[in-house]
């Protein structure tokens, strides 16, 4: 397939779905409900579109609106990709409710122990997890961790926010995810809070926000992670992928910026609505991110099949204003992307 671009092809992040059961106060379906769209992809796109066994090697399902547990065809695509290539990596983020046993099992049995389930939980039960996880429901969460931990060999993760509401409870927490057969846990310092935006200086952010060692100094949310157990994925050809695209990153572009979207970092985006998008921190909904200029037929692979996307010349316009978007001058700067920094997401 033509790719002359060299977009890195070996990760992509698809928003296998932009439904979600939440109403979670941070998130853009709530901040930006006018302009939300629900829907979600299906099998015959990825069949169409992605049937590139020898090339991808990493796969996220994440999304900017949605959560991919609630994509119809979420567990066939899994295993159409599995089928291909057993060795791909499959992260799949998820608040993890109102899924029941029998379909955590069948999800599980489709992956194996080069994947991770990530359960984003910030709290230890009902009450404490709906303060920002408005609508989710508890018991069926920690039914489906139990149940997928059972049925299955991948990596488990339970990702915390730190939150005002939870900063005293994080031992706790971990202790509960290791009952629960977690494999690791994950704290992350959010920016989303009014000592950084001061539009969130409102009752809501007196619950959220939590104390100043809590908030990371810059743009990008910062994440510490406690390993549970001795389960752990393999990723060293990931992570040489991201280096060699690194180095070739650095020497192409000059700039003021090393953009993540040609290292593979973060994966490259696909929307719900079949929409190439490089990442998806460009990629929602927030005004200053100027999404409507990827919202175009000729970069919707539904519409014009993936190598005519990836090869249209309107990429050549884009790179060209690589340094005057907020967002890539913001997340993307050369002396913020370190080796480490290009290797995590």
């Amino acid at each position: 397939m033509q790719n002359q671009y060299n977009w890195p092809l070996w990760h992509w992040h698809f928003e296998a779905s932009s439904i979600c059961t939440l109403k979670c106060p941070r998130c853009p379906r709530t901040e930006l409900p006018d302009t939300l769209v629900q829907t979600q992809l299906r099998l015959d796109f990825f069949e169409k579109n992605f049937d590139l066994p020898d090339s991808i090697k990493k796969i996220t399902f994440c999304g900017d609106d949605g959560d991919p547990i609630y994509a119809r065809d979420l567990i066939d695509i899994v295993a159409f990709f599995k089928e291909r290539n057993p060795n791909v990596s499959i992260t799949i983020i998820t608040n993890g409710s109102y899924k029941d046993d029998i379909w955590w099992d069948k999800l599980g049995k489709t992956l194996n122990s080069q994947d991770e389930v990530k359960f984003s939980l910030d709290g230890w039960d009902q009450e404490s997890n709906s303060k920002y996880r408005v609508n989710c429901e508890w018991d069926s969460i920690e039914r489906g961790a139990k149940a997928l931990r059972k049925s299955s060999s991948a990596v488990m993760g339970w990702d915390a926010i730190a939150f005002g509401f939870n900063q005293e409870h994080h031992a706790y927490m971990k202790s509960l995810a290791q009952d629960w057969g977690f494999d690791r846990f994950q704290l992350t310092k959010s920016t989303k809070f009014g000592s950084k935006y001061s539009h969130y200086n409102d009752d809501v952010n007196s619950i959220l926000e939590p104390s100043a060692e809590f908030i990371p100094t810059g743009h990008r949310f910062e994440r510490d992670i406690t390993l549970l157990t001795n389960r752990q994925i393999n990723n060293s050809e990931i992570i040489q992928a991201n280096l060699a695209h690194l180095e070739y990153t650095r020497s192409l572009y000059q700039g003021n910026i090393v953009p993540l979207c040609f290292i593979g970092t973060k994966g490259m985006f696909v929307n719900s609505q079949g929409y190439f998008i490089p990442c998806c921190w460009i990629g929602n909904r927030y005004n200053h991110n100027g999404i409507q200029q990827f919202l175009k037929p000729e970069f919707n692979i539904q519409q014009q099949g993936l190598e005519n996307v990836l090869n249209s010349t309107q990429w050549e316009s884009f790179i060209a204003k690589f340094d005057s978007m907020k967002e890539c001058s913001e997340k993307c700067a050369k002396n913020l992307v370190t080796e480490e920094y290009a290797t995590s997401w």
